[in-house]
């Protein structure tokens, strides 16, 4: 055990201590970390006011209209939010990112008949904050080509352009409207859309409102994490156990320890790199819920499969990766032994839309049974499903992910005795399964 420890903590070294490994899984990570606690609350903070006075240049009517929009109370900040879709507007995590109020002091100023020209020096001056032209053809109910125009200095702020150019759209509108005897307030209450929530009723007689986009992001969030981690690790595992065997260190270390013992110092080795990515890296998710205080979507429940889940996901991952380095001598030969095995496992990206639709669907049940899909197909369910995954396919998936882990560890280590010492061209899928046999 001594000697597996040892080949355990050079192989961590090996890959942690470089700087490419501490670039991407620590330092990426930490700046991500401080993107989400510093600088998205620093973009939620409130807008530059919008202050000043607009000339405009429009019929009388109009004016009159965009005067009373710009004394709304909530005007601004609504001209903002019916650009945005539903699905926005009403999804905490999106939500988070929705602009705060900007706060306005509008003054309308009536332009005097004179040369637009001019106008537009004087908002090139600053004399005015803009410039609102209003043609009388516009405000007609036939259609025209002319258009409504706003003049803004070149240092305007791109939100404050867009509160502008509705207040003035809008206002041309509620215009026409007033011509034909209507009223624009009455209109706007009959076709404005409610705003909907969509709650699902559990069989125990709970309630819980459904939140679409999250079950959709989630899931994936947590696949990709446990891919990444897991995947980032085995390659190193692969490509190190290459190296060796094509520099010889594999016989100088076999001269002094068993195959099974630097198998296993290998695999635990990388263990912890992939820990440490995993780590990092899910440090830097929970900092962004924790920045949009959305940490209560992800229950603790979840945090305990995903850790089991990604013990089952790495030992699959990393027996396949050093029984394919441990059988090649060159990078290039691993390419046709890999192809088979990444053929399987980008399954669950394939599967992913579907999974998370209905995550307790066919399709779902029987592939999260089947090695070795079962650690990204279950956390997807998992991390999916309006309604707790059944507690028995849970342990199933859980009892057939360590027993499969066992058989693969078994085969890897026949592969492993056999390959790491062999030489010249790589060996067929057949030929590993005999290897299997006669290891």
């Amino acid at each position: 055990m001594r000697k597996t420890l040892t080949v355990a903590w050079r192989e961590f070294r090996h890959t942690a201590m470089t700087k490419a490994f501490l670039f991407g899984a620590v330092v990426m990570p930490i700046l991500m970390m401080g993107l989400f606690i510093i600088v998205i609350p620093l973009m939620q903070t409130t807008e530059e006011p919008l202050k000043g006075t607009v000339i405009v240049l429009a019929p009388e009517d109009v004016v009159a209209v965009l005067q009373s929009k710009i004394s709304e109370e909530d005007t601004t900040l609504q001209e903002l939010l019916d650009k945005l879709p539903e699905i926005i507007t009403q999804d905490p995590l999106a939500g988070a990112l929705i602009p705060k109020k900007i706060e306005t002091d509008l003054q309308i100023s009536v332009a005097p008949d004179e040369d637009i020209d001019i106008l537009k020096d004087q908002v090139r001056n600053g004399d005015y904050l803009g410039l609102i032209v209003v043609p009388e053809e516009i405000v007609q109910t036939e259609q025209s080509d002319v258009r409504l125009e706003v003049f803004i200095p070149k240092s305007f702020s791109p939100k404050h352009t867009d509160i502008l150019t509705s207040l003035a759209s809008k206002s041309v509108v509620d215009a026409r409207l007033r011509r034909l005897g209507h009223d624009p307030d009455a209109i706007k209450q009959l076709t404005r859309r409610p705003r909907t929530i969509a709650t699902r009723l559990s069989d125990d007689g709970t309630e819980a409102k459904d939140n679409e986009f999250a079950r959709k992001i989630i899931p994936m969030a947590f696949m990709m994490l446990l891919w990444i981690a897991t995947f980032t690790s085995g390659n190193y595992l692969l490509t190190t156990t290459i190296e060796e065997k094509g520099n010889k260190v594999i016989e100088v270390l076999l001269s002094a320890i068993s195959p099974i013992q630097l198998l296993g110092g290998k695999i635990l080795g990388q263990a912890g790199v992939s820990a440490v990515i995993l780590c990092m890296y899910g440090s830097a998710a929970l900092a962004g819920l924790l920045s949009f205080a959305l940490v209560d979507l992800i229950p603790i429940s979840h945090l305990i499969l995903f850790v089991v889940y990604f013990v089952i996901a790495y030992f699959m991952i990393a027996t396949i990766m050093a029984a394919i380095g441990s059988a090649v001598s060159e990078l290039s030969d691993a390419q046709s032994l890999m192809g088979p095995a990444m053929l399987i496992l980008i399954i669950p990206f394939a599967l992913w839309p579907i999974i998370s639709d209905q995550p307790n669907g066919m399709i779902a049940t029987i592939t999260s049974f089947t090695p070795p899909l079962i650690p990204f197909i279950m956390i997807i369910r998992v991390t999916a499903s309006t309604e707790m995954v059944a507690t028995w396919q849970i342990m199933l998936s859980i009892g057939i992910g360590f027993a499969s882990v066992l058989v693969m560890v078994w085969m890897c280590a026949r592969i492993f005795r056999i390959g790491i010492l062999m030489q010249g061209k790589p060996p067929s899928l057949l030929q590993l399964v005999l290897w299997i046999k006669q290891g």
